[in-house]
């Protein structure tokens, strides 16, 4: 029996992880603590996860040396994980760790050492390699080589919850999520790397702030401003998650996403290069109106584009699918992919079984803390790159 402890609890920590523990795999690990300084959100996840009182601190430190602790799973804010991650392993425990891994490839580095150590699991929250989409376009590239060789490759985020939380909350402060590339571009460009299969060069980016941000006092909030009636992006009924007792209403902050302290970027444009010589680019916008990601494969024996919808037109296809089309024939082959239960299109129970499968067997996982060194870099650099106007190099 695993023992698991949860740092975070919030929807990802109980809501994703935590229930599906509970109820999925109860023959094979369980809860026994979690931590948060939110007291109300300890008391959330201590009446969802039938935990007693004994199991819940509101320091982290504290319960990863009084809890009986076999792994832990890490969904606290990104500016936490580096500490929290290097901690569980100096005290011998396996590590999953949402996304980012940490806010830079210094303190990737940090976490690895402390893995390797510690001869313990880390597995980063790249839960989109664990959904049949994700996988399908990984095969047809490395497994089928129906394309050829990759040459040129992209993908494009379009990301319409921006203003729902990204800007409104801690994550608009870069000091705190690393930007928007390091906070939210990570899971596709991780993709990106994996179906690419090398590690990036080097990265040169663009990109600035063209709808958020301003001049608005700092701490103008939503709830109290004169015009939040008016006002498009507006946030003045939180977020509600359903964690099948009862639905909790999140506490997201709703400050002004039209303040003086934004430093973070609602807009990138990235190109990228590869050890094995393929090309890529990624564009990343945090105010369209549509809610996917899509991508690119050109080889030298044809091409492969796959869209991933969660929110497009009404006229728009809203299951994922993937297009081949052949260079010397233009022959075009569609393939449409069922997606498993669960969050992500099943990758957060992928992840969950993969991370559970590794604690047992001690084998690496699918999405390793390489993995998560390896998009950090790119995103990290990224931003240096938009920073400075130069070339960031990786290696």
């Amino acid at each position: 029996m695993i023992n698991i402890g949860i740092v975070g609890a919030g929807n990802r920590g109980i809501r994703c992880y935590g229930i599906y523990i509970l109820k999925e795999k109860k023959d094979v690990a369980r809860i026994t603590a979690i931590s948060d300084p939110d007291r109300k959100r300890l008391e959330v996840g201590k009446k969802v996860l039938s935990l007693d009182e004994n199991a819940i601190f509101t320091d982290t430190e504290e319960m990863l040396k009084k809890a009986p602790l076999d792994a832990v799973i890490i969904t606290s804010p990104d500016y936490t994980h580096k500490d929290i991650a290097i901690s569980a392993f100096n005290k011998g425990l396996d590590v999953l760790c949402e996304k980012p891994l940490a806010l830079t490839v210094e303190d990737c580095d940090a976490i690895l050492d402390a893995q390797k150590k510690a001869e313990k699991i880390l597995c980063v929250g790249f839960v989109l390699r664990y959904n049949n989409f994700y996988k399908k376009m990984y095969d047809i590239v490395n497994v089928e080589k129906k394309i050829g060789k990759v040459i040129v490759a992209g993908a494009i985020d379009s990301v319409s919850t921006g203003s729902q939380y990204f800007f409104h909350g801690w994550w608009r402060l870069r000091k705190n999520s690393g930007g928007l590339l390091v906070q939210k571009a990570t899971h596709s460009v991780d993709i990106l790397n994996w179906i690419v299969n090398s590690r990036a060069e080097s990265v040169y980016g663009a990109g600035g702030l063209a709808v958020f941000g301003g001049n608005q006092p700092d701490t103008k909030r939503c709830s109290s401003c004169e015009i939040k009636n008016t006002c498009p992006e507006a946030l003045v009924s939180g977020i509600q998650w359903d964690y099948g007792e009862e639905n909790i209403v999140m506490e997201v902050e709703d400050k002004c996403v039209f303040a003086k302290e934004i430093d973070v970027y609602d807009h990138e444009v990235l190109t990228i290069n590869y050890e094995n010589k393929t090309r890529a680019f990624f564009v990343e916008s945090q105010f369209t109106p549509d809610y996917k990601r899509e991508f690119w494969f050109i080889g030298d024996k044809g091409r492969m584009y796959g869209i991933d919808p969660y929110i497009v037109s009404e006229k728009d296809r809203k299951k994922p699918y993937i297009e081949i089309v052949y260079r010397h024939t233009r022959k075009k082959e569609v393939i449409d992919v069922k997606l498993e239960p669960g969050g992500h299109g099943g990758g957060d129970p992928g992840l969950i079984e993969d991370f559970i499968h590794c604690c047992i067997t001690r084998k690496n996982p699918l999405a390793d803390g390489i993995a998560g060194r390896e998009s950090i870099a790119i995103c990290a650099g990224g931003e240096k790159s938009i920073e400075t106007g130069k070339i960031t190099n990786l290696r």
